[in-house]
C-alpha cells in the first residue's frame, strides 16, 4: 500500500515512514540501499538520510562511495552532522593525510563553520592544526597563518560556548614569542570587539535557534499549525541574521546569511515562499547569477510551482534577459495542464516586451487550449485592448467572442458590462443586459447569478435613466423574484 501511495505522490511522509521502518525492522533490509535511493530522489535535502545512505554503503565496503554519495549532498543540504560524516569519510578513505585532510577540514568550515552548534568541530580544526606536523620553517609559519585565521574566524561566530576560545587564543599569540608578550596583547586587544560581539549575539541566535525543529522528513508544506510555527521561527531567524546585529563585512554577512538561509532550505526544500525569498535576497545584494539559481534549483524541487516559475521570468525580465523569460513561459504554456494565470501572464509579457501582435498572437495561442483558456484569459485580453492598446473595438469584439462561451459565467458578463458602462455605450450597454436576462435563460445563468446582473441594471438605470424606466426595470425583476418586494 505504501508502494502504491508512493507511485502517486513521491513526498507522501506518512508512506515513506512506513517504508523506512520495513527496511530498518522488517522484511526489507536487503532493500535498504534500494529505497533509501529512491527516497533520496523525493528528498534529496534530507541530511539525516544521506547519512542513513553512506552508512549503509559503508556497511557493504564500498566506502569511496559512501564519499562520493555525501560530496553530492552537501552544496544543498549544509548540515551538521553530515559535514562531520564527511570529514569521517574523508579520513578512512585518505588513511588519515594531513593534506587531504587540512582541504577536508577548510571545506567543512567554510560549510557549517556559521553553525550555532558547531564549537566542537571548530576544536577539531584548531587541534588538527595545533598538532599539525611540519617540516621546516616556512611550513611552521604557514601553519600559524591557518591557526590564527581559524581562532579569528571560530571567535567571530555566535556559538555554544565561544568565550572557552578566547583564552586559548589569549594564550597561544602569547606563547609564539615570549619576549614580546606585549605585541602580542596589542594583537589580542585589536581582535576583541569582534569577539565580544559574537558573544552578545549568541543569546538571541540561539534562543530564536532553539524554536526550530528538525523534521525527520522535509516534506511538503501542508499548512497545519505547527508547520506555521516552523514557518515562522526560520524566518525570524533569517530575519535576524539580515539585520547584521554583530555588523559584520559584506562578505561576511553575505556568507552567514546566504547559509542560514541554505539551513533553511535543506530542512524546508517545498515551502516556495523561502526559496522566493531567497532569491530576491540574492537579487538585493546584486548577485544575479545567485538569484537565478536559487530560482532554478527551487523548480529543481516544486516544478509545478506557477509562483516560481512566474518569478523568475519577472526577474529575467527586470534584468533584460527577454530571451530567458520568454523560454520560462513558453515551458509554461507548453505543459498540457497550462492554466489560465499562464495565458494571462504571458500576454502581458508579450504585450510588454514584443507589442501588440505578439501579445494578439498569444491569446491565439489560448483559445486552442480549451482546458486553460477560461473566461478570465477573453476578459484579460478584451481589457488590455482598451486600456493598453487603446481600441475600445478590438477590445468589444474580443468579449463578444468570449460570451459566446462563458455567457454561463456572471462575473464574465459584469466584466463585460463593466467595461460598456466605462464607454459610456448606454445603448449597448442596455441591450447586453436584455441578451443575458432574455426570459428563456438561454444564457445559462442560475436564478442567483441572473439577480446580480438584474441588480447590476437597477443600479444602471438608477445613474443613467428616467424614474420611468428605473421603475419599469424594478417592477420586472419583483416579478422574478417577489421575496424582494
Amino acid at each position: 500500500e505504501a508502494h502504491a501511495k508512493l507511485l502517486s505522490n513521491r513526498h507522501d511522509v506518512e508512506s515513506w515512514k512506513v517504508l523506512m521502518d520495513e527496511v530498518q525492522k522488517g522484511q526489507m533490509k536487503h532493500l535498504k540501499i534500494e529505497v533509501l535511493e529512491r527516497l533520496l530522489e523525493a528528498f534529496p535535502t534530507s541530511g539525516r538520510h544521506w547519512r542513513m545512505y553512506a552508512e549503509a554503503l559503508v556497511a557493504e565496503g564500498r566506502r569511496q562511495d559512501a564519499l562520493t554519495a555525501v560530496e553530492k549532498a552537501l552544496p544543498a543540504c549544509p548540515q551538521l552532522d553530515l559535514w562531520k560524516q564527511y570529514l569521517s569519510l574523508t579520513n578512512m578513505s585518505t588513511s588519515g593525510d594531513p593534506v587531504a585532510m587540512g582541504k577536508a577540514y577548510e571545506k567543512a568550515m567554510e560549510g557549517v563553520g556559521q553553525d550555532v552548534s558547531s564549537t566542537g568541530l571548530w576544536q577539531e580544526y584548531v587541534n588538527y592544526l595545533r598538532n599539525l606536523k611540519v617540516n621546516n620553517q616556512y611550513e611552521d609559519s604557514q601553519r600559524k597563518n591557518h591557526l590564527r585565521r581559524a581562532y579569528q574566524k571560530c571567535l567571530q561566530v555566535p556559538m555554544h560556548g565561544v568565550e572557552r576560545f578566547w583564552g586559548e587564543y589569549e594564550a597561544w599569540e602569547k606563547s609564539l614569542d615570549p619576549n614580546n608578550v606585549q605585541q602580542a596583547d596589542m594583537v589580542v586587544r585589536t581582535f576583541e570587539p569582534k569577539h565580544k560581539a559574537a558573544r552578545a549575539a549568541y543569546k538571541e541566535r540561539n534562543k530564536l535557534r532553539n524554536n526550530i525543529q528538525f523534521p525527520v522528513f522535509p516534506g511538503p508544506y501542508t499548512g497545519d499549525s505547527k508547520e506555521k510555527a516552523q514557518a515562522r521561527a526560520w524566518n525570524e531567524l533569517v530575519q535576524y541574521e539580515r539585520s547584521n546585529p554583530q555588523k559584520l563585512p559584506a562578505e561576511d554577512l553575505r556568507k552567514r546569511v546566504h547559509y542560514t538561509y541554505m539551513l533553511c532550505l535543506s530542512y524546508l526544500p517545498l515551502y516556495p515562499d523561502f526559496w522566493h525569498q531567497c532569491a530576491l535576497w540574492h537579487g538585493e545584494i546584486g548577485d544575479l547569477k545567485g538569484e537565478v539559481k536559487v530560482y532554478e534549483r527551487a523548480l529543481k524541487m516544486l516544478p509545478d510551482c506557477l509562483m516560481l516559475h512566474l518569478a523568475l521570468a519577472e526577474r529575467l525580465e527586470h534584468r533584460g534577459n527577454i530571451e530567458g523569460a520568454k523560454a520560462v513561459y513558453e515551458g509554461l504554456a507548453e505543459k498540457h495542464d497550462a492554466g489560465p494565470m499562464v495565458w494571462i501572464h504571458y500576454m502581458r509579457f508579450a504585450r510588454r516586451t514584443d507589442g501588440i501582435g505578439a501579445s494578439r498572437g498569444v491569446f491565439k495561442r489560448a483559445r486552442r487550449s480549451p482546458n486553460a483558456c477560461t473566461w478570465h484569459v477573453f476578459a484579460d485580453a478584451a481589457l488590455r485592448e482598451f486600456r493598453v492598446n487603446k481600441d475600445s473595438a478590438v477590445a468589444r469584439n474580443v468579449f463578444d467572442m468570449g460570451l459566446k462561451h462563458y455567457g454561463n459565467e456572471v462575473q464574465y458578463v459584469l466584466s463585460y458590462l463593466d467595461f460598456l458602462v466605462l464607454l459610456n455605450d448606454d445603448n449597448n450597454t442596455r441591450v447586453l443586459f436584455e441578451k443575458v436576462l432574455a426570459d428563456d435563460r438561454s444564457s445559462g445563468l442560475d436564478r442567483n447569478q441572473s439577480l446580480e446582473v438584474w441588480d447590476r441594471l437597477v443600479e444602471f438605470e438608477y445613474s443613467r435613466g428616467d424614474v420611468a424606466t428605473i421603475q419599469k426595470v424594478e417592477q420586472r425583476r419583483s416579478l422574478l423574484y417577489p421575496e424582494l418586494r
